[in-house]
This record gives structure tokens, C-alpha cells and sequence, in this order.
């Protein structure tokens, strides 16, 4: 939570309260947690009549404060935190062989760096939390939990939006080819070393946009300046922003932002 890091109980972070659907969950109910795992006092508590499901102070999942808190208080980067148990990135989760380089989708994943943590029983044991931090690392932004499920950490809601949503739509697509080619890796088409460093280098190139891989410099007549126009496109707050818009169509905008 931004300016919660000079609060005598912080900093803090935002998390779901345990017993919601997601599709119940609104900005009102949304809980503010120290890193202690602990609610934090709201300087404006919610009406309870606004708690309208959950009409206590709300109820902290310890297995999400474990994993939320121990990379918040570890990576100042980080912003921006989606854990979840999709079906086709647990089942890839599952694989000794990860996630493999077998889409565009897959590349945009691997080039946000993927760490790999091995499951240990459900994520309600403090003593875990640095070893997944550990095995995070100081850069990469998606963890893939082996028998349990993926983690994205980004510095917005927007990159963890699309690092999660890429990175499902590949699990989906490695699902598939492997049960379409029986499992036998040889029958699927896996780049060498070469054409993988060629997959990365195109994908960093990812938002350009047609004109320019540079950012053009126009110079101002009046004043001798120099005005950037940015030849890129901002992929994830377009993803995210068409996904808003999707929930406000389908919620309404009354209830989502409560």
C-alpha cells in the first residue's frame, strides 16, 4: 500500500478475505495486512453495511499472508502478486520438464524469468518463506510452485495481469501438444539453442510498434527542445484495460468499485 511504509505497523499490502469468491471481491473488502500477517487499522474502516457478505473485520488466509508477505517484504520491485491453481499451469507444475519454449506466449513467460519451488505441503509454514524467496530470486517475476501452482510477482497489477495470462495460455498449449504427441517430447517441435536466443530477442521486442524500434525524437521549432514519441506499445495496461472493461460489462461499475 503506498505511504504504509511509515506507518508504525507497516508496510502493508492488500489481500483477499478468505471465504469470497473472486467474483464477490470489491475494492471495499479487500483486506490491508502487515507483514506480520496481521489486519492493519484502517484510518477509514469500511461501514459494516458495506461488508456485506463478510460483515467482521475480515479473515486473513495464513498459506496467502505466507507467500504475499515473504515476497513483498524481500523485493521492493514488487508491487503486484497473483497466485492461483489454474488447471493447466498446476498440471505443468507437476512435470519435471517445466515450462517448455513451445509458443509465443510460453517466450513472453520465460523472458519475465522463471524460478522453480519445490513443494513442501501447503504454504502455511513460516520456515518455508526463505526458500521461496530464495528460489525466486532478485529479478525473476513468475515462480512456478511444483505441485501446486504458479506465482506471478510484478512491479504493477497490470504486468502480473499479463505475466499470468500469458503464462496460462502457454501451460494450456504445452497440455495440449504433449497429449496430442503422447507425451514423446521428440514428436513436438522444440527450438535448438539458436532459435531460442532468436525467440527471446524478438520477444524483448514484444511492444514495438511498426514504425520504429527506437523512440523518434521530434525537435520543437520554438524552443529547440526535444519531444519523445514512443514507438511502443504499453501490452499490459492494454490487456488489463480491456479486461476492466470486460468485468465493468458483465459486474456493472457499481459493483465493482465499492
Amino acid at each position: 500500500v503506498e505511504g504504509s511504509d511509515g506507518e508504525p505497523d507497516g508496510p502493508h499490502f492488500l489481500l483477499n478475505d478468505f471465504g469470497l469468491g473472486f467474483d464477490e471481491i470489491t475494492a471495499c473488502n479487500l483486506l490491508k495486512v502487515n507483514l506480520d500477517g496481521m489486519l492493519a487499522e484502517q484510518s477509514n474502516p469500511v461501514p459494516l453495511d458495506r461488508r456485506n457478505i463478510n460483515a467482521g473485520k475480515g479473515r486473513v488466509f495464513k498459506p496467502g499472508y505466507v507467500l504475499h508477505s515473504a515476497i513483498h517484504a524481500a523485493r521492493d520491485d514488487v508491487h503486484a502478486i497473483w497466485h492461483g491453481h489454474d488447471l493447466d499451469a498446476t498440471a505443468v507444475s507437476q512435470t519435471k520438464c517445466g515450462v517448455l519454449p513451445l509458443s509465443q506466449e510460453a517466450t513472453y513467460a520465460l523472458n519475465k524469468g522463471i524460478s522453480y519451488h519445490p513443494f513442501e505441503g501447503s504454504a502455511n509454514d513460516l520456515s518455508e518463506q526463505p526458500r521461496l524467496v530464495k528460489n525466486l530470486g532478485p529479478t525473476n517475476q513468475i515462480m512456478i510452485l511444483e505441485d501446486h501452482g504458479p506465482i506471478v510477482a510484478c512491479p504493477t497489477i497490470e504486468e502480473a495481469f499479463a505475466g499470468m495470462y500469458f503464462l496460462t495460455r502457454a501451460c494450456k498449449f504445452q497440455v495440449k501438444s504433449l497429449s496430442a504427441a503422447g507425451g514423446d517430447l521428440s514428436k513436438i517441435h522444440m527450438p535448438d539453442d539458436e532459435l531460442l536466443d532468436e525467440m527471446v530477442r524478438r520477444m524483448k521486442r514484444f511492444d514495438e510498434a511498426p514504425s520504429s524500434a527506437e523512440v523518434k525524437s521530434t525537435t520543437d521549432s520554438s524552443n529547440g527542445e526535444k519531444n519523445g514519441e514512443e514507438a511502443a506499445h504499453d501490452t499490459p495496461g492494454l490487456m488489463f484495460a480491456y479486461a476492466r472493461r470486460s468485468a465493468e460489462r458483465k459486474f456493472g461499475p457499481n459493483s465493482i468499485y465499492r
